[in-house]
């Protein structure tokens, strides 16, 4: 649940960011285009609750399918299994809409009052960095919690 909160905050954070512009739905991040610093946070955040492999809600959901594995809960396991991939399609269908629609020409966003902060960038970065390489610590943190259980 910590991958899962920590990429639902990177998302809301980010969100929160355009509260006063008229960025109400996803067609309206798509005029921010693909390059934009904003978008490519957005993204990496979907691709972690999805569970594409090098991020780190990938892992947590392989700990859960060997968790299964290793049990006796195989209907339980197919449920989880048909869920996961409707929700990798639902997060890779808006990955995909972020990226191929062309929005209204506007001054771009950058250009406008927007109310980032240096602590904005600060919090992000971390989070992102925890993100893409939280695989890393994962392992460290099995092996303190099974240390603490002996």
């Amino acid at each position: 649940m910590l991958i899962y909160n920590l990429s639902l905050f990177v998302i809301f954070y980010t969100l929160f960011q355009f509260t006063s512009f008229d960025l109400k739905t996803l067609y309206s991040f798509s005029s921010l285009g693909v390059n934009n610093y904003f978008t490519r946070v957005i993204i990496i955040s979907l691709f972690s609750m999805a569970g594409v492999p090098p991020f780190w809600g990938f892992f947590s959901k392989i700990f859960i399918f060997v968790l299964l594995c290793n049990s006796t809960f195989f209907t339980l396991f197919t449920f989880f299994f048909l869920l996961l991939f409707v929700g990798l399609y639902f997060y890779i269908q808006n990955i995909r809409f972020l990226n191929t629609t062309a929005g209204a020409d506007f001054n771009p966003i950058i250009e406008q009052n927007l109310r980032s902060t240096p602590i904005y960038y600060y919090f992000i970065t971390v989070f992102l960095f925890l993100i893409i390489f939280g695989f890393i610590f994962t392992e460290d943190l099995l092996l303190f919690m099974s240390w603490t259980t002996l």
